[in-house]
C-alpha cells in the first residue's frame, strides 16, 4: 500500500473519530434559556412583539433577539431580590393568559389604562415593597402583569434599538465617530434617523 494512501486513510477515520462527539451532541436539544423557562421565555417573546411589532421596513422583536436579551440582562445584572420578584410576576402573568384575555388585552390594559386605574396599582405595588413580605398574595393580577410589563418595557426597547441589525442597518450608524459638528438639523445628518450610539 502506499505510504501516502495510508496517511490520508488514517487521516479520515481520526477526523470521523474526532467529529462524531460534535454531531451527536449538535443534535440533542438543550435549553437556550438562562432566567426564564423556555415557556416564559416564549411569553415575554411573544409580549416584546406585542409591544414593538413588525412592519415592512422594520423586524418585530422577536427577529432580533430581544427576549434572549432579556433572559440574559436579568439574570447577570439583577439583583438577587428583583430576579425573585420578575420571576414571581412572570408566573402571574403566564397564569392569566387565557383566549378571553390575551397577551394583547395585558398590553393594552398595563399601558392604556386610566391615570385612576395606574395610580391603584402604583400604590399596590408600593405596599407590597413596604410590607416586606415576599409572597404577592396581595397584589392583583393586574397590579403584577402591570409592574413586569413596566420593568420590562424599557429592557425591551433597549435590547431594539442595541440589537445589531437596528443599530447598523436602521438606525444613524458610525462606527468610528468623526469630527463633531455642532447645531445641525437631524434631517440634513442622518436623514431623520436617530444615532443608534
Amino acid at each position: 500500500m502506499d505510504r501516502r494512501e495510508a496517511l490520508k486513510k488514517m487521516g479520515l477515520s481520526f477526523g470521523v473519530i474526532v467529529a462524531s462527539p460534535i454531531l451527536f451532541n449538535s443534535c440533542t436539544k438543550e435549553s437556550q434559556t438562562h432566567f426564564f423557562s423556555e415557556l416564559e421565555l416564549q411569553l415575554i417573546s411573544d409580549t416584546a412583539d406585542v409591544i414593538i411589532p413588525g412592519t415592512d421596513k422594520l423586524p418585530k422583536a422577536s427577529d432580533v433577539g430581544v427576549a434572549q436579551y432579556i433572559d440574559h440582562y436579568i439574570l447577570d445584572i439583577v439583583d438577587n431580590d428583583e430576579q425573585s420578584r420578575i420571576k414571581s410576576f412572570t408566573k402571574r402573568y403566564l397564569s392569566v393568559i387565557n383566549p378571553q384575555k390575551p397577551i394583547e388585552f395585558w398590553v393594552e390594559h398595563a399601558f392604556l389604562s386610566p391615570k385612576v386605574e395606574t395610580d391603584n396599582w402604583l400604590k399596590e405595588i408600593d405596599n407590597f415593597g413596604n410590607n416586606g413580605s415576599d409572597t404577592d398574595a396581595t397584589l392583583s393580577d393586574s397590579a403584577a402583569v402591570y409592574a413586569l410589563l413596566t420593568n420590562l418595557k424599557s429592557l425591551m426597547i433597549r435590547a431594539y434599538r442595541g440589537s445589531e441589525l437596528v443599530g447598523e442597518q436602521i438606525l444613524a450608524y458610525d462606527p468610528v465617530p468623526g469630527r463633531q459638528v455642532g447645531c445641525v438639523d437631524l434631517q440634513e445628518a442622518t436623514g431623520g434617523r436617530i444615532w443608534s450610539l
